[in-house]
């Protein structure tokens, strides 16, 4: 699959804004007079960002040439005027000539191209829900309180991407379509920091060695079996959830491996959990790697070739390595895991798996461009990105490492967003293994912060209705 992001952004995003820039007008507004305006102005948006359409017999047919003009003349009709509104009400005089080019548009790709109606209308009309869950260690104990209030509310994700500790929760929401937090809070209470994580010498064959040992298939393995007792694969999850590892290659390891293995032995002593002295060390290996952007890959598990049947607490564990600081790896016998990495190493020319954070943090154009690329039928992608490692100058310690991922990739990874959320309050990154009370807290700190936002979920969300002729 070729992702042509770059042309597709260009055509669709800027209609994406503007439909969300509708709706909140709509939603600020003290009645719902305006609904139908602004149902038609989100079809008429929806059409304009049209690049493909699959047809009824599954054939992708490229309309975004043919609708090159209508697109254009949509953009300047409504674009200044939408951004610049403080009411819907102020756009009402353009909408006649906005419906007309709209209805021309359609009768003329339904006449000229093999286009069913139906297919064309649903295309339009629908939404997938993409829910990108980024790294932070510890502060990523506020997503299960998103995922409750999105089950309570309908809104059931079509697709969700995690990096770290993202990917871990993510796990726990996508076994099942129906998310239930029970098994995620049984399992914290079984947890304990030398169950999870230990400090001794092993080989190392596929992860970068660190400090700490990181055994998520003794802490979780229990909690990740398919019906028939074998270890859960990507491919098995009942929501489609990928997962961001950073691909080493030989290039991008400017240290011999030893270097890696030892380089927080000296704060072993006083703690890897705290201190400066860690955040500091931690802080020049990744910026070390992300001035080295060239010499590592963005490897999306479950959606790179070969990867469909990774096995999910194995994926989890590598996007969560953090160079120097995590090591995972695969040194059980375990033959259709070592050929599935052995395969993604010779394809992607690297040499090990690392933490998603380092190409990714926030992977919010992985979810995106997966979306548009036609992978799940429909192209109409609404993102929701969760941010629990987003810069916050009241958590100083934390700061500095928080503006270099914001930099390195995170700011990126926004434009692609539809609602992008950073979170007031979280749990310390280092509080890796909290006590259950901590992470229920967390859990309602989620809660509390997504709830305001979602009447605007719910209705970006919700079927446009279908433009009369």
């Amino acid at each position: 699959m070729i992702y042509d992001t770059e042309r597709w952004a260009q055509r669709r995003r800027v209609f994406d804004r503007l439909e969300a820039k509708a709706v909140r007008l709509l939603l600020a507004a003290s009645t719902n007079d305006a609904l139908p305006v602004v149902q038609a102005i989100r079809y008429a948006l929806s059409f304009a960002r049209l690049t493909q359409i699959r047809n009824v017999a599954g054939v992708d047919v490229d309309v975004s040439g043919p609708l090159h003009l209508f697109a254009r003349d949509i953009e300047q009709t409504l674009g200044q005027k939408l951004n610049e509104a403080d009411n819907i009400w102020s756009v009402v005089g353009d909408m006649p000539r906005v419906l007309t080019l709209t209805r021309q548009a359609r009768e003329s790709l339904l006449s000229h191209l093999p286009i069913d109606r139906e297919s064309l209308e649903e295309e339009v009309t629908t939404r997938k829900l993409v829910v990108v869950s980024g790294g932070g260690g510890g502060a990523g104990y506020v997503y299960p309180g998103c995922y409750e209030v999105l089950e309570r509310n309908g809104l059931i994700p079509d697709l969700m991407v995690g990096t770290s500790i993202g990917s871990l929760m993510s796990l726990f929401r996508a076994r099942r379509r129906l998310f239930d937090p029970a098994p995620m809070v049984a399992a914290s209470k079984r947890l304990w920091w030398s169950r999870v994580f230990r400090v001794l010498e092993t080989q190392n064959r596929y992860g970068l060695p660190a400090t700490l040992r990181l055994y998520l298939h003794a802490a979780l393995g229990r909690l990740f079996l398919n019906s028939d007792g074998e270890p859960l694969s990507l491919s098995e999850m009942e929501i489609p959830l990928y997962i961001i590892a950073a691909g080493f290659t030989v290039d991008a390891l400017k240290h011999d491996l030893g270097y890696y293995e030892h380089l927080l032995d000296g704060e072993l002593s006083t703690g890897v959990r705290g201190g400066v002295r860690t955040g500091v060390k931690v802080l020049g290996l990744l910026r070390e790697f992300f001035s080295t952007r060239e010499s590592l890959r963005e490897v999306v598990l479950g959606r790179a070739e070969g990867t469909e049947d990774f096995d999910v607490l194995d994926a989890s564990g590598f996007s969560s390595a953090i160079p120097g600081v995590i090591h995972y790896d695969v040194l059980r016998d375990d033959p259709r895991m070592k050929r599935i990495l052995d395969d993604l190493y010779a394809r992607h020319g690297i040499t090990r798996l690392g933490d998603g954070g380092i190409v990714a943090n926030v992977p919010a154009r992985v979810g995106w461009e997966t979306v548009v690329s036609g992978k799940f039928g429909r192209r109409n992608a609404f993102v929701l990105a969760l941010d629990c490692f987003a810069p916050n100058p009241r958590k100083l310690p934390w700061y500095p490492v928080q503006q270099a991922a914001r930099s390195a990739n995170v700011d990126a990874d926004r434009e692609f967003a539809d609602l992008y959320m950073s979170f007031p309050r979280t749990l310390s990154p280092v509080n890796l293994v909290p006590p259950v009370r901590d992470a229920l807290l967390a859990i309602r700190w989620g809660r509390e912060a997504l709830e305001p936002e979602v009447p605007f979920l719910k209705m970006m969300v919700s079927p446009i209705p279908v433009l009369g002729d």
